[in-house]
């Protein structure tokens, strides 16, 4: 007579489970991975949101400073030619733009501080047109073009002094504001103007310095570093200054036998 052999068989219950974890793997495995996703998302996002943010103020700095390229060869033109009038449009994208500061320049015949009050044989002065967003400037100067960043600038286009053979030449381009607003802020386009009119009186003054003499050039700005940097690169300058805590940039002339200052003034505006 034959044995049976017995088998147990178990619906549900724990011994179902007996002897394997692989449902319990699954799940485990699945809630990394899906955290993994989450945190890798999250942080993509996070990173890209803000590099994308920095890449758009860069590029909003980066036509507001080709906008102002333009206004400089706008002013290069009326000081070569002589042109009358030039307008400028600049896309403010939430930066302020201003009229309200104010360049200085001195020829006098001392380098010294205290000395020059007394020691000046003329001075001229003019509006500066900046743009400021954040700690971002960007500034025409007289015939100059400077950009700042925190506490450092630099001379994005150069003033065209010239010096040999004992004579030095210094245009200035003079602007003087006339009527609407000092400053506008916020968006939209803005037209800057610079217009000759009847009270505008552009020169050239020559100054011969005394025989032994030396001539020095001041310029009080809101950005020393770049301008003595200038002139110590630039031919006729000499023994340039550094930036000091009173905004001055000082040169010897090397070339001061006679100087000639061609002063083109225009009135500057700014419309909506």
């Amino acid at each position: 007579m034959s044995r049976r052999r017995s088998r147990t068989v178990s619906v549900g219950g724990l011994s179902s489970l007996a002897g394997d974890d692989r449902g319990v793997s699954d799940v485990v495995g699945y809630i990394l991975v899906f955290s993994l996703i989450t945190v890798t998302i999250g942080t993509v996002f996070a990173v890209g949101i803000t590099g994308v943010e920095d890449r758009r103020e860069a590029e909003r700095v980066a036509n507001v400073e080709r906008a102002f390229d333009v206004l400089d060869d706008n002013l290069r033109d009326v000081q070569r030619y002589d042109d009358p009038n030039r307008a400028t449009e600049i896309r403010l994208a939430g930066g302020t733009l201003s009229t309200s500061a104010e360049s200085r320049f001195v020829l006098a015949n001392t380098s010294n501080a205290s000395d020059v009050a007394n020691d000046t044989l003329d001075e001229w002065t003019s509006k500066t047109i900046a743009y400021e967003e954040g700690d971002t400037t960007i500034a025409y100067e007289a015939g100059a073009l400077v950009r700042g960043d925190g506490d450092g600038s630099v001379m994005l286009s150069e003033p065209r002094f010239a010096a040999a053979d004992g004579r030095t030449t210094i245009p200035i381009m003079a602007l003087v504001r006339g009527g609407g607003e000092g400053s506008v802020t916020g968006e939209g386009t803005v037209q800057i103007t610079a217009v000759d009119e009847a009270n505008a009186d552009s020169k050239t003054t020559r100054f011969d310095a005394a025989s032994g003499e030396t001539l020095y050039l001041w310029v009080e700005t809101d950005h020393p570093d770049a301008w003595a940097r200038y002139f110590e690169r630039a031919d006729g300058f000499a023994d340039a200054t550094p930036a000091d805590a009173d905004g001055v940039a000082v040169a010897e002339l090397e070339h001061g036998d006679s100087v000639y200052v061609r002063e083109v003034v225009r009135v500057v505006g700014l419309q909506r």
